[in-house]
């Protein structure tokens, strides 16, 4: 009778898991609850954006020089889980690739500086095993991405609780598994 308790137990963690392990939550970057200049709201049509993004325009300045700019998000977890951030980005050159995120309370962290320019792709934090991954409790959260380097661009963002997914195109926006 404990074993078949026991497994029971193990099924429903397992099946509560694997719920999770599912849950992709997904907005466009124009939808920030605030937007701080230098960072601002763009639509000069760039092919392959989903229209409107944000962006630290070029020469526009950025830290120590200008510590201002940033774009602030609010949004629900529906469960606990531990997802992998992604964004939709546009970089202008290696000066112009990476932006510095805080997540709720939690220490900010450096997000992106990959090699690829001048072109919409997809970006994903936590990179390696080394870094710390982005645990999340059900409720309410704010992301905030703050200037770090001008010329950078971003499209959508998106967290994903399944470690297999990987975004390709743009993703439709809202919360699903």
């Amino acid at each position: 009778m404990k074993c078949l308790f026991l497994m029971a137990a193990a099924c429903l963690l397992g099946a509560k898991a694997t719920q999770a392990a599912g849950v992709k939550i997904c907005f466009e970057a124009e939808t920030a609850e605030r937007c701080e200049a230098p960072m601002a709201i763009m639509s000069n049509g760039i092919a392959g954006a989903s229209g409107v993004y944000l962006e630290i325009p070029e020469g526009a300045g950025n830290p120590p020089k200008v510590e201002a700019g940033k774009a602030v998000f609010a949004f629900e977890v529906p469960e606990d889980g531990v997802f992998t951030l992604w964004c939709r980005v546009w970089w202008e050159g290696e000066c112009s690739n990476s932006f510095t995120v805080t997540l709720d309370d939690q220490p900010a962290f450096l997000f992106g500086e990959d090699a690829t320019y001048k072109a919409w792709h997809w970006v994903r934090y936590p990179v390696s095993r080394t870094s710390a991954p982005v645990k999340l409790a059900k409720g309410k959260h704010a992301l905030t991405f703050h200037n770090r380097e001008d010329g950078v661009k971003f499209d959508q963002v998106l967290l994903s609780a399944d470690k297999r997914f990987v975004p390709v195109e743009i993703e439709p926006s809202g919360t699903r598994k």
